[in-house]
């Protein structure tokens, strides 16, 4: 009983490893085909053998995996309707990460607060860096909005979700071990980065929302202390928004408005009714509508209604259920990860796409924390199985 359980330590000291290399990569390497092709023979081909020479590893009383095989059971339709066999490939990609961060990662370690802490910076100053070095260098003027980083997260909106994910995650290690200055310093060159240099609404809404958790967490507790702090900062943002109002780069962030949201919102909605709530318009979907009438639209921007538009009223309900599910039991286990994932599918309202594909933005903002989140209770089953089993 305790080679098999040492067994199992080996692996998971593996699979970590695997996945912080792979999330690494987001932030080092420029091309999706060389991090798809590492994600493919570093995680996805080992736990595929792993998992079909000892089933026994999928932890199959866990009610979110479960929820998880019937939510990616469900887009074999689409696939079918579609006739992509591509997409069933894309179906049992997703599935091995969800499944291999679930059972055989170290969930532990991504919960250290030296590692929350350390990946919080390490993308602030991907993020901060990359736009000091784009000015440097001339790349863009100094105030311009950076809209390429050199990663493969590269698209601002994306970087400024992780960056500001990341800083919920390590918000509860910060204030339990007082680290006020850290804490400033993060907020602050946060807030500076995500609206001078890469100049996403997204990124402030996310740190909107933080905020606003912050104050109904504090205020029953030091409720004049919460409320001094509140106008404090209120006076501050004013004081700064009174000093940069008229530069340029604050006129064209401003100026953007909704960036053509609300009518995208509208022309998705028409197009899906028109194709039929329950199954969508499915995975070769493209728009024909014009932003602004002028601007082909991409994709959704709205990872709720790409559900919608691409697989239908059922795919997107299964989700909701699957995501409800998985923060109610972060919540149960006092998990910072769903903090962290409950930021992102908030901004993820603003700029999602597909969740189901090859590994893109969305796998390290959704599939990583609710697979860490599902992992958790697997992890406690085996850490008691391995205690039972070693002798004393």
């Amino acid at each position: 009983m305790v080679t098999p359980l040492l067994d199992r330590l080996q692996q998971s000291r593996y699979f970590t490893l695997a996945v912080l290399v792979f999330m690494a990569a987001y932030l080092c390497i420029p091309t999706a085909k060389w991090i798809n092709s590492y994600y493919y023979a570093a995680i996805a081909l080992p736990a595929l053998i792993l998992f079909v020479l000892r089933p026994r590893l999928i932890d199959w009383r866990s009610p979110l995996l479960l929820l998880w095989l019937v939510f990616l059971a469900w887009f074999i339709v689409p696939g079918v309707r579609a006739e992509e066999g591509q997409f069933f490939k894309h179906i049992l990609y997703v599935l091995l990460f969800v499944f291999s961060v679930a059972c055989l990662v170290d969930g532990d370690f991504f919960r250290r607060p030296g590692f929350v802490r350390l990946a919080f910076w390490v993308v602030c100053a991907y993020a901060v860096g990359s736009s000091l070095v784009f000015w440097l260098t001339g790349h863009y003027a100094v105030g311009q909005r950076v809209i390429h980083l050199p990663g493969r997260i590269s698209n601002p909106i994306y970087v400024s979700i992780w960056l500001v994910c990341l800083g919920g995650l390590a918000a509860p290690s910060w204030i339990r071990e007082r680290r006020w200055g850290e804490l400033l310093a993060a907020v602050v060159i946060t807030i500076v980065g995500i609206s001078f240099a890469l100049q996403t609404r997204t990124g402030l809404v996310g740190i909107g929302f933080l905020a606003a958790l912050g104050v109904l967490f504090a205020f029953p507790r030091f409720p004049l202390r919460t409320l001094a702090l509140v106008v404090l900062v209120s006076l501050l943002i004013a004081g700064v928004v009174q000093v940069v109002h008229t530069e340029a780069w604050f006129v064209a962030f401003w100026g953007r408005a909704d960036s053509g949201r609300i009518e995208l919102f509208h022309f998705m909605i028409k197009d899906w009714e028109a194709c039929g709530w329950w199954l969508g318009c499915g995975l070769g979907y493209q728009s024909h509508d014009l932003l602004h009438g002028t601007e082909a639209i991409q994709h959704p921007h709205n990872i709720f209604v790409s559900f919608g538009i691409y697989t239908g009223l059922v795919s997107l309900l299964i989700f909701g259920v699957l995501m409800l599910a998985t923060l109610g039991a972060a919540l149960r286990q006092r998990d910072p990860w769903g903090l962290y994932l409950a930021v992102a599918l908030l901004m993820l309202n603003f700029d999602g796409a597909k969740l189901i594909g090859n590994p893109d933005e969305l796998w390290p903002l959704v599939l990583l924390p609710a697979a860490l989140i599902a992992g958790a209770e697997v992890q406690r089953r085996r850490k008691l199985a391995l205690g039972q089993a070693l002798p004393v």
